[in-house]
């Protein structure tokens, strides 16, 4: 891991994790978002936290002062007001201006269509869907990453799977009771643990190289109704109930996920997964439990 100050924009699930462990390994750490109230616990454990609308450029001088070197991570959903693109360009700019060392953007491996596709393999040269308005925004964001005119500023693109870990995932779905599959499980899935995020994180801010662009899942996909089975038979709590796709008076329901080929994930960064299956993932969250 770098020893370089690291800022995190958008501190979310994935963003408080990864400033957790970048704290825990001494190095100097910001985080930004709009809403601040969830981000105190951070404070006692030496983590700056600043409020920030990404989208108003002044309000990231705050953020990004005296942080020379930084890796910045941005976690922030695309902009629902103002020109596509434009608060990731505001990040661009101030990072650049820092003088920082990495700009790591994560984005979404649901790119790649609304609709099952069970059978084929994606990887990073497949062609994403353009014709799905939920996504438009995250496929913007990226360009502006990719295409930034920034030298000196080497950027990342991770287009993560779905994340799951301790208090998130179809683990504390189950236990809410609120987790359905679709089309009785038959579809494809991918998934990352929490942690394997934060190593490809760190990794990509030391070994990738400029403009690169990875996916992040795990080893194994598989359907929607083997995870759910499996987890279910270890909770000891009843399989979750089938929906369909298309159900008389409702709107469809989109299915994002695919089979996520990771070999250029782990050739580029020189990495194996803490956890390359769901099974030894959920197994580790069992154990952290059994702790509490």
């Amino acid at each position: 891991m770098s020893d370089a100050p690291l800022i995190v924009l958008g501190c979310g699930y994935v963003g408080t994790h990864v400033a957790k462990l970048a704290r825990e390994a001494g190095r100097t750490v910001r985080v930004a978002a709009r809403g601040t109230g969830r981000l105190q616990p951070l404070i006692p454990l030496g983590i700056e936290v600043k409020f920030a609308d990404i989208a108003i450029p002044k309000q990231l001088t705050a953020v990004f002062t005296s942080l020379h070197g930084a890796t910045v991570l941005y976690s922030v959903p695309p902009a629902s007001s103002g020109p596509p693109g434009s608060a990731v360009r505001n990040a661009l700019q101030a990072s650049y201006g820092i003088g920082a060392n990495c700009f790591i953007y994560l984005s979404s491996s649901g790119m790649y269509g609304p609709l099952p596709d069970d059978d084929t393999w994606i990887d990073e040269d497949s062609p994403l869907a353009h014709d799905d308005p939920p996504m438009a925004g995250v496929q913007v964001d990226e360009q502006v990453v990719s295409q930034n005119q920034f030298d000196r500023l080497r950027t990342v693109v991770l287009r993560l799977a779905p994340v799951y870990g301790p208090k998130r995932g179809v683990r504390e779905r189950l236990k809410k009771g609120d987790y359905k599959i679709l089309d009785e499980g038959q579809h494809a899935i991918s998934r990352i643990h929490i942690d394997d995020v934060a190593k490809v994180i760190f990794a990509a801010e030391d070994k990738a190289p400029d403009r690169a662009l990875l996916l992040v899942a795990d080893d194994e996909p598989t359907t929607q109704g083997e995870y759910a089975k499996w987890l279910a038979e270890r909770m000891g709590v009843p399989m979750p109930p089938s929906r369909s796709m298309y159900e008389p008076g409702a709107s469809r329901v989109a299915h994002r996920n695919r089979k996520i080929r990771n070999a250029r994930m782990k050739e580029t960064l020189g990495i194996e997964l803490t956890y390359p299956t769901y099974r030894e993932g959920e197994t580790a969250i069992e154990a952290a439990l059994a702790r509490e």
